[in-house]
């Protein structure tokens, strides 16, 4: 549907932002003044406050040195005045410029960036299905490249003032952008007006269409869908006469929003539940912003100096005289170190005193490179002559960047909590653990990067587990040589050590079985074997003593026959009847 005229002067321009601006210094005639009354003491009755706007576009141009404002020669003319005689005399004058933006930038980064986003499970840690879903959580927030995307967007931020982490569903798929000016990304957020809930984002860029021709294009997002708009050119036929049905209505964009020039080229849902985008913004600009003005005034002064090194720097040769061949060697170029002069008579000549930069100079410029990177809150290195230093003295030397950067982290809550949910919403869709994320509450916290040594770290968290306050887990987890999956590792070497034991030692009682059948048939044939021998031995023991009684009996004149009252003998039998393996007694009793 059109928009017509009387809608538009209620809609709010879609391409609109607010502006970056640098406060000026108030001075009286910038403030509203009354008088009190009954008296004639003036009062303030409102200080305006004066700035100066200033864009993205100016702080790339901060960043990079080469367009640096001291290179501007509408800034630092190459100009001089002449007092002696009025005139002016053009000159080029040396220009230094300094990476110190840069610096700051990488330092600034290097302190909120450099460690990873730690995440802790929020939950019951003895269920195994919330351990399950925080581990596959870990896993794709590592396979995704998170920490990269939250890199870019930090450094987005700093550089530019404004960032935005867009995610997309791609045929079921998850992936990520982060959107910047540093990219030529222009960036348009929309807040409701009482909830202050983004409800609308827009962002502008340039492409080649399919044609090669470079079109401006705005790409849209609301809670539904994603829209992409082309700005309208006649000369394309096809989208003039898909015009009145392309153009955006207003229910399309949320409502109140005017993008006139440009008309809808494609329109889809995005598959998240809200705008699928993370925005943060610094209002006050860049991270060197604070020290902006310093710097340019310190390239300003390094200028200066150098333009008197190249004047004074090298001796300066006068000569004294009168005749042609003076003024001819006056005039004649003297750039080069070898010189013949011929110098006519009662002539002289000689080297002017060289000028030296004065300490006061010297230490202007030493104070102010101080003054960057204290007012960025940048510590340069230290140099320590000792070896190891203990954590808490270097957090001391970086005392101040470390508060810098514990403050800042804070500011980006908001937007790392958005970062995870857009995450957890569109991973889970791939991963189909969309309701286990869900229903798993995890909790991150940043800490900010320090240089300290890695030995005493891992000494403090093999203390902890050993004294008993800090889980094993836990200590995986923050170990620095740690991946997303390490105490699931952990967990399948100890069960992998466990089955190997219990095999051993199923092996090892295999064996000692076999080894205990085998003896026990070794020492069952050998004690038959003693018996036997027992038995024999028993055996011809009573044959002796059977003979010894037949032949007392033979000499008493008694002959024993073996059939009267007594025991026949039995081969194989002791004195009492008893086989080999046989006992009689119980009989024996029973019956005596």
């Amino acid at each position: 549907m059109e928009i017509t005229e009387t809608k538009k002067k209620n809609l709010r321009g879609l391409l609109i932002k607010k502006p970056f601006y640098r406060l000026l210094p108030n001075t009286p005639d910038k403030r509203d003044f009354g008088v009190l009354r009954n008296t004639n003491e003036k009062v303030v009755l409102r200080d305006n406050l004066a700035y100066v706007e200033v864009t993205q576009a100016d702080f790339r141009r901060e960043l990079d040195p080469a367009s640096h404002a001291i290179n501007d020669p509408t800034v630092y003319i190459n100009y001089r005045y002449n007092k002696e005689d009025g005139l002016v005399y053009e000159e080029d004058f040396p220009r230094y410029a300094f990476a110190y933006q840069q610096e700051i930038l990488d330092d600034r980064m290097a302190r909120t960036t450099g460690n990873d986003i730690q995440f802790d499970l929020a939950d019951d840690i003895t269920d195994e299905k919330k351990n399950e879903a925080y581990n596959k959580f870990k896993a794709g927030w590592a396979d995704k490249r998170m920490e990269n995307a939250w890199h870019f967007a930090i450094k987005s931020d700093y550089a530019t003032g404004d960032t935005a982490f867009v995610g997309i569903l791609d045929k079921g798929k998850f992936r990520w952008k982060v959107l910047s000016y540093l990219n030529d990304d222009v960036l348009y957020p929309h807040y409701d007006r009482i909830s202050g809930r983004l409800n609308l984002f827009a962002r502008t860029y340039s492409a080649d269409d399919d044609e090669g021709v470079q079109r401006n294009y705005v790409d849209v997002w609301d809670d539904k869908n994603y829209y992409r708009l082309v700005n309208d050119d006649p000369n394309k036929t096809n989208v003039e006469e898909n015009a009145e049905k392309k153009t955006p209505s207003l229910e399309t964009l949320a409502g109140n929003f005017n993008c006139e020039g440009y008309v809808l080229e494609e329109q889809k849902a995005h598959g998240f539940k809200e705008i699928p985008v993370a925005y943060h913004r610094r209002e006050d600009g860049p991270v060197w912003s604070p020290s902006q003005e310093t710097i340019e005034h310190r390239e300003a002064a390094f200028s200066r100096l150098a333009q008197s090194n190249h004047d004074f720097g090298l001796p300066i040769m006068f000569l004294k005289g009168k005749g042609k061949q003076i003024k001819e060697i006056a005039t004649s170029d003297m750039s080069y170190a070898s010189k013949i002069f011929i110098i006519p008579e009662n002539g002289e000549a000689g080297f002017l005193n060289r000028q030296d930069a004065s300490n006061a100079y010297k230490t202007e410029l030493d104070m102010l490179e101080d003054k960057i990177y204290s007012q960025s809150m940048v510590i340069k290195a230290p140099e320590l002559k000792s070896g190891d230093t203990p954590a808490a003295a270097i957090k001391l030397l970086y005392s101040d960047a470390y508060n810098k950067a514990l403050l800042e982290i804070q500011e980006y809550d908001e937007f790392v909590c958005k970062m995870i949910e857009i995450f957890k919403f569109g991973y889970g869709v791939e991963s189909e653990n969309r309701l286990a994320f869900i229903n798993t509450r995890i909790s991150f916290y940043v800490t900010p990067f320090i240089p300290i040594n890695d030995q005493e770290v891992t000494t403090n968290l093999a203390t902890a587990v050993q004294n008993g306050f800090l889980s094993k887990q836990t200590a995986s987890e923050k170990f620095y040589f740690a991946t997303p999956q390490e105490w699931k590792r952990i967990q399948a070497e100890k069960k992998a050590e466990q089955q190997q034991e219990l095999l051993l030692e199923e092996q090892r009682l295999d064996i000692q079985q076999d080894n205990t059948v085998e003896t026990q048939e070794q020492l069952s044939e050998i004690q038959t074997e003693a018996e036997i021998e027992v038995i024999n031995a028993q055996t011809e023991a009573q044959q002796e003593d059977d003979d010894k009684t037949t032949k007392v009996k033979t000499r008493k004149g008694k002959v024993s026959t073996g059939r009267g009252q007594g025991r026949p003998k039995t081969v194989g039998t002791d004195k009492w009847g008893n086989r080999a393996n046989e006992n009689n007694w119980e009989k024996w009793n029973t019956t005596h």
